[in-house]
Formats: structure tokens, sequence, C-alpha cells
């Protein structure tokens, strides 16, 4: 409901006029649990055909800082309890792998593209420094994680830039796989980074570089397919040079992700990254890291109309101690009862890395 009002307030002896603020959405929290301890940092989750639930994760108690891959934890009572089920990259040498999405194709094939860094030395509490990025490889398996067939074949921004992939892998109307992937350029100041999509026509074998979607500072991006050949994007801000306070950008596309345009920004600065989830009533979820002080968790807002207009924002997870944290990604169940998935470096819960995921519902 964008119902709320805000009374008229007297400000130099003025009464200022009526304005319209929308709800936040009204939420049942169900459950939080704490999925995996020491390491399950950055999830990515998805539904299997059979309901099960997988989040990819980075597997090391640390921000990217320590040789490691990416794991796959599933859940197959709807986000109560995690086992971990495989691997679905090979590091090599002092390196990691953990910048990834993760996407179930229409055959029911599981797909983790990611990439990461090659590291330099480290210091003597076992914290690399970052080198070189990785070339993202793409990741397939057919058995709901458990073993993985590897390919290397991603490709570089139009500037020759290593990408970074990022979200949600989604299927187009066209029946091609699709993911976004930003540029990390730092060799300019002003930074730019410059997010794409990555096309797969092989059921994710090989990828090709695909469309423009934000530019001269959007990274890390989810792309989710409407269906129809509509598309939003939700994409990080990284705003004017030296700034903090990144936000959430809204894009959408009606061409299946041939073109891009900005619909909206809906959320504060220091709420990003986002999650986008079409929801079984047809409303859209944007599930944002909130990293504002005051409230570090998760939040979520929701879309009545395709995305050009939001509700206000919603706590969905609170209790995290330090904004090295958030990364959301949601899931919806049969049953109506959505499963977000996030991490944070430390909690009232849990005195390190930790991935948690909370079960709630909206009305």
């Amino acid at each position: 409901m964008r119902s709320l009002l805000v009374r008229g307030l007297l400000l130099a002896g003025l009464a200022l006029p009526l304005i319209a603020v929308p709800a936040s959405p009204r939420i049942s929290i169900l459950q939080q649990v704490i999925a995996v301890r020491d390491g399950g940092v950055w999830p990515k989750l998805s539904l299997l055909p059979d309901g099960t639930i997988v989040a990819a994760t980075y597997n090391q108690a640390a921000h990217g800082s320590r040789p490691g891959d990416v794991d796959l934890h599933a859940s197959t009572d709807g986000g109560l309890t995690w086992a971990r089920r495989g691997t679905a990259t090979q590091h090599q040498g002092n390196s990691a792998r953990f910048n990834h999405a993760i996407g179930v194709a229409p055959n029911g094939d599981l797909h983790v593209v990611s990439g990461g860094w090659d590291f330099g030395g480290s210091n003597a509490a076992g914290v690399h420094t970052k080198k070189k990025l990785l070339r993202p490889s793409a990741s397939r398996s057919i058995d709901g994680g458990r073993t993985w067939t590897i390919s290397p074949a991603f490709p570089d921004g139009a500037d020759a830039m290593t990408l970074v992939p990022f979200g949600n892998i989604e299927t187009g109307a066209d029946g091609a796989l699709r993911v976004a992937a930003y540029s990390y350029n730092t060799t300019v100041t002003p930074r730019v980074d410059i997010c794409y999509t990555a096309v797969s026509r092989d059921r994710g074998t090989t990828w090709t570089l695909g469309s423009v979607l934000g530019q001269p500072h959007a990274n890390e991006t989810d792309v989710l397919h409407l269906g129809g050949g509509k598309w939003l994007a939700a994409a990080r801000n990284l705003g004017r040079a030296g700034e903090r306070g990144h936000s959430t950008d809204i894009y959408a596309s009606d061409d299946d992700a041939k073109t891009w345009r900005l619909l909206a920004t809906p959320t504060a600065p220091n709420q990003h990254p986002g999650d986008l989830l079409k929801l079984a009533d047809g409303r859209v979820l944007l599930t944002v890291g909130d990293r504002r002080p005051e409230s570090f968790g998760v939040a979520g807002l929701l879309s009545a109309d395709g995305g050009k207009t939001w509700t206000a924002a919603a706590p969905l997870v609170t209790g995290i101690l330090n904004r090295d944290s958030g990364y959301p990604s949601s899931v919806q169940l049969k049953d109506g009862i959505i499963v977000t998935g996030y991490y944070a470096s430390k909690s009232k819960d849990h005195d390190s890395y930790q991935l948690g995921v909370v079960r709630w519902k909206v009305q």
C-alpha cells in the first residue's frame, strides 16, 4: 500500500503540504538460522526442479583474501538445515575463485560462472594481496551440484578489461543463458566500471559478450527475466569518484536484454547490492544489503508495476555488527515462503564469517 501519509509539519510558522510516503511491505519472519559457520561468503541461491535450494558461496572465512573456491551447499527442507554438496570451481596456485553467479537452465542443469583473483604475497595473518583478476570460468553440473565440468570460455569486456560476473544466470525468451558481468577498471580516475550481459547459446559451455547494461559506474548487477523478453536489472551505482554510499539502480529491457534504460533508483545510499526475484503473484522482490551504520542487515522492497515504482524498504535481517555483510539472494518455495541467504563477518550469533538464512512471508 502507498497510502501512508506524513502530516504537514510546522516549519518557520508555515505548514508543509502532505507528502505521500510508500509503505514498507508487511512481512512475517518465520525462522533465521546460521547455515554455514566460518565461511559461506557472498551467497547466491537457486532452486532446483526437485525443490532443493542450493547456495554458491566462497569457502573461506575472509573477504576474498585467501586461496579458495566456490562451494555448493544444499537444503532439502526449505532452508532450515544445510549440507555441503560439492565445489564448483578449481583455483590454481595462489589464487581464489569467489566472484560468482548461479542459475538453473530449463533442462535442470545447474550453472556457476566465477571470477576471482590471482594473489601476491601474504602477511603474518595469512591475508593475501590481490594482484590480478582471473578470467571467469563456467561450471556446469547435471547432478544438482555434486560434480562439475569446467570451461574457461568467458569473454573480456569491449574495453579489453577482465569481467567480474555477479548475480543470477537467467534464460531469455530466445532460450539463451544470460548473466551480468562488469569491468573493474582502476587504471583511470575517476574509476570507470561498465556492466555488460554475457550470453551462452550452448548450455553454458561458451559465453560471448552481449549488451552494455550500465555505465560509467555500474558494477555488481543482478538480472531478472520477467518473461516474454522483458527484463529488469539491479545495479550497484558507484556514484561520483571519492564518494561512499552507493545506491541500487533499476534498469529495464523490452527486447530480450539487447538494450537497457534506467528505470528507477529505489534505495537509500548504502543499500546495495541488489537481488531480484519474481514472486508467484507477479510482484518483483528486491533484496539489498543494508550497510547504513544504524541498521546493518538486509532489507526488502516490492514492485507491483514491473519495477517502475517500489515500496519503502522493510528490514528482513538485523543483528549484523558491521558493514562487511549483506549480499542477499532469495528464492520462493511452492508454499509461498521466501528463503533469503546473506553473509556477515560478525553478528550477534557468531563471531566470524557466516552464511545466514532467513525464512519469511510477505502479504
